[in-house]
């Protein structure tokens, strides 16, 4: 007897509030992350907490981490993590296949992961993975993948959170070791943040340009989000 695990079906004609609900804070998060992306030279020395607040990646959180206090930089940067993650959740769990269908056309390099209509998903081999996955790398994708696979919401959000602590702990620990190192490249950047911004926003209008070229990538495909997700299977 097979131990698979149905995928969802196709969702249900759902409510207008339900897309408006998901579409806003990923387009409000999505928007904050290219505006990081932008500003980050700006900010970086004078303004941290407003950057990780922007966008909590890795090299922000190990930039600033020596110039917020400890209750700034882990509430700032564990909220700010946390924040579009239950979105990305209930876009899997609410749209099931269709939520996949948008994933794997936005990010195609998933299909070595979950197959080409994220039918690996059923596989209990594959679906144990999500496990790990929500702990080392809660991003966009593996919320939604979670989402589609039915991982319970409180086990995603407790290894989600865990990990989330563990990723902070870790760049604090890095920021003083390399605490001199870090802040000669921040004053570096302060002195030259001008020419730097220049070249960011250089940097992220030729990947956006990309995007759309390929037809493919975050911002394209929040393009694509309504479209898909409402599109008849």
């Amino acid at each position: 007897m097979s131990d698979a695990v149905p995928l969802p079906d196709a969702a249900p004609q759902r409510p207008r509030w339900h897309l408006i609900a998901l579409l806003v804070p990923v387009a409000c998060v999505v928007t904050a992350g290219y505006t990081a992306n932008i500003t980050w030279a700006a900010l970086v020395k004078d303004h941290p907490a407003l950057l990780i607040a922007l966008s909590p990646i890795n090299r922000y959180l190990l930039l600033t981490t020596n110039k917020l206090s400890t209750a700034t930089y882990f509430g700032v940067g564990f909220i700010r993590h946390l924040l579009p993650d239950p979105f990305y959740w209930l876009l899997g769990y609410w749209y099931g296949k269709r939520a996949l269908r948008w994933l794997l056309e936005t990010y195609p390099m998933l299909r070595t992961l979950v197959g080409e209509e994220g039918q690996a998903l059923e596989q209990p081999e594959t679906r144990k993975i999500l496990y790990p996955l929500a702990f080392l790398a809660p991003n966009t994708w593996v919320s939604v993948l979670c989402g589609a696979a039915r991982v319970p919401v409180g086990l995603f959000f407790t290894l989600n959170a865990a990990g989330t602590i563990a990723r902070l702990v870790l760049f604090r620990w890095m920021g003083s070791v390399f605490h001199a190192e870090i802040r000669s490249i921040v004053d570096f950047i302060a002195r030259y943040q001008w020419p730097a911004t220049l070249i960011s926003v250089v940097v992220v209008l030729i990947g956006i340009a990309s995007q759309f070229r390929r037809r493919r990538g975050e911002l394209f495909g929040l393009t694509q989000l309504e479209h898909d997700l409402e599109e008849p299977e």
